[in-house]
């Protein structure tokens, strides 16, 4: 999980100025890359509701930087915000703060944290142990949603994409703990995936570079040749979305269909059909935010 720590002056300007205003939170990835950002929001909506506003402001910054936000290699004319909502909820919750609005600011905290979540229904690490064991053939949809499988374990996926290779059509691998030299191991079993339209990546470990990975294999019109769909948000760097891969994207989209324009692209979610509850699954963050 994303830590906390206080200390004296953390942000230091380019110019090796520090802060002025006394006592900061330092923030440091440890696990998954969205937990810090949960961490971050309920140490806001801590102080923002305690009439920390000052205090709480300078958190709403730090959380600006963890997002990527305003990293000027993301914001060139090439880059694409993958998720905008984190960018309007950050924006509604600098304006909540300013008007002092305790009970829409916890609120939107709340629905904030669900955003950056892994959702309510999950898959869990016993289903997909089940799933390895079993003979899964004639898949059209697989959902590996919240499992927080490693590297190691997601390898372990070639023999049933395998098995699957001219059905599946759908992929979620999203908030699991993904990594680019993982995705790298997956993308050859993926290249030969015949019929696969969306793949969600949100939530893992991946960095940019991976998204040069994905635009080189794509480029190659034999690899992924149905794929239209592709969910990158809420990693290290929450805006990869390059121009290069929306200008793939829409190259593979539909003749038929109404074509979405490059903001659509970057910012659309893939909708998985299939969802497995468990029981297993809940979430601290959400009942911590409520109990402060």
């Amino acid at each position: 999980m994303g830590n906390k720590k206080s200390s004296l002056g953390l942000w230091i300007d380019q110019n090796g100025g520090s802060n002025r205003r006394g006592r900061h939170e330092t923030w440091e990835i440890t696990g998954d890359p969205w937990r810090l950002r949960v961490s971050v929001i309920r140490r806001f909506c801590s102080l923002a509701l305690r009439g920390h506003s000052e205090r709480a402001l300078d958190i709403l910054k730090d959380l600006t930087q963890i997002c990527a936000l305003e990293d000027p290699e993301v914001q060139d004319a090439d880059s694409f915000l993958v998720d905008q909502k984190t960018a309007g909820y950050i924006t509604r919750l600098n304006l909540l703060l300013k008007q002092q609005d305790p009970e829409s600011l916890q609120m939107e905290c709340t629905n904030f944290i669900r955003h950056l979540s892994p959702p309510a229904s999950v898959c869990g690490k016993k289903r997909f142990d089940f799933m390895l064991a079993a003979d899964c053939r004639g898949l059209e949809a697989l959902s590996l949603c919240g499992a927080m499988l490693k590297d190691k374990e997601l390898l372990k996926l070639d023999k049933v994409l395998d098995a699957n290779i001219d059905t599946m059509t759908h992929l979620d691998l999203s908030y699991n703990r993904l990594t680019d030299h993982g995705l790298q191991c997956l993308l050859p079993t993926l290249e030969k995936m015949q019929v696969l339209q969306s793949l969600d990546l949100v939530g893992n470990y991946l960095r940019k570079e991976t998204v040069d990975g994905l635009v080189y294999s794509m480029a190659d019109p034999s690899a992924f040749p149905s794929l239209t769909q592709v969910a990158l948000g809420n990693n290290y760097n929450i805006a990869v979305m390059s121009g290069d891969m929306c200008q793939l994207l829409l190259a593979r989209w539909s003749p038929h269909a109404r074509e979405p324009s490059l903001r659509e692209l970057a910012t659309g979610q893939v909708t998985i059909v299939e969802a497995v509850d468990d029981e297993d699954y809940e979430d601290p963050d959400i009942l911590a935010l409520q109990l402060v």
